[in-house]
């Protein structure tokens, strides 16, 4: 007797394959979500670790009657600012003056450490004529290879330059005048007098770590959303003008369409501010 196989092809049925889909589907969206969830929190992370360091400032400025950094005494034997640049009001990133790492900026985390009111501070305080590295050099962010650095910004213009010349900050011929918290990546090695991270068009020794986008979520959050005006300030690194278009006038907006970093940002501690 002949047998006879029948062979059945078997197929995943429509709804299978619709359920397949859909676990596809919230998959991807998990993932997503959890990547937008993780930014959103660094970037709230970052609004509050600048709060804490305009609050360390008031209380060392309550404490001492003057500004870390730009204090000329050796509080705890911190390192201190000398009687050139010393109690001016500004935390200045170069000050050939200050005792130990001619700078202002440095001499402040020390400062602030010694007193008590900041936990933790850089791992190594080194000279401004060394690069400064976040977590190594600088005060370490939540965002990753970010740091914070002290400097006073008053105008931009000229890399490196503190005095008139250049465009203002802001509104028409008012230069900014904050002692701000800057949040970049690691700063390049400088020995020039008048170096800074934040009064130059072209800020050479600042490395970007924030996209448009960020620095935009950040500065309305807890500002006016303004690249060029309030507490909260783009920065433009790395000889571009990347993050903002510079202007004398106020209110110019944060460039957005760059998915790539192209900001710093810098936020105000001046005492009261």
């Amino acid at each position: 007797m002949k047998k006879t196989f029948s062979s059945k092809k078997s197929a995943f049925s429509l709804i299978e394959l619709s359920i397949v889909l859909i676990i596809i589907g919230l998959l991807i969206a998990g993932i997503t979500g959890g990547a937008s969830l993780i930014k959103s929190s660094e970037l709230r992370s970052v609004m509050g670790e600048a709060r804490g360091y305009a609050v360390a400032v008031n209380a060392f400025y309550t404490q001492f009657n003057a500004l870390p950094g730009d204090y000329n005494v050796a509080v705890g034997g911190a390192a201190y600012a000398g009687s050139t640049n010393g109690l001016n009001g500004r935390i200045e990133y170069y000050a050939s003056d200050a005792s130990a790492y001619a700078s202002e900026g440095v001499a402040a985390w020390n400062q602030l450490k010694q007193v008590g009111a900041i936990e933790t501070g850089p791992t190594t305080l080194l000279a401004v004529g060394t690069a400064q590295v976040p977590s190594a050099n600088m005060v370490v962010s939540k965002i990753k290879s970010a740091g914070w650095h002290f400097d006073y910004r008053n105008n931009v213009g000229a890399a490196g330059d503190y005095a008139g010349a250049g465009t203002n900050e802001g509104l028409l011929a008012v230069p900014a005048n904050q002692n701000v918290v800057v949040l970049t990546g690691g700063v390049g090695a400088t020995s020039a007098t008048t170096a800074t991270m934040v009064n130059g068009t072209t800020n050479k020794t600042t490395t970007a770590i924030l996209t448009g986008n960020d620095a935009l979520s950040i500065d309305t959050k807890i500002d006016d959303g303004y690249a060029n005006a309030g507490k909260v300030r783009g920065l433009n690194p790395a000889a571009t003008t990347a993050c903002y278009a510079t202007s004398a006038t106020a209110n110019v907006v944060y460039t957005v369409s760059a998915t790539t970093k192209v900001c710093a940002i810098t936020y105000q501690v001046d005492v009261n501010s």
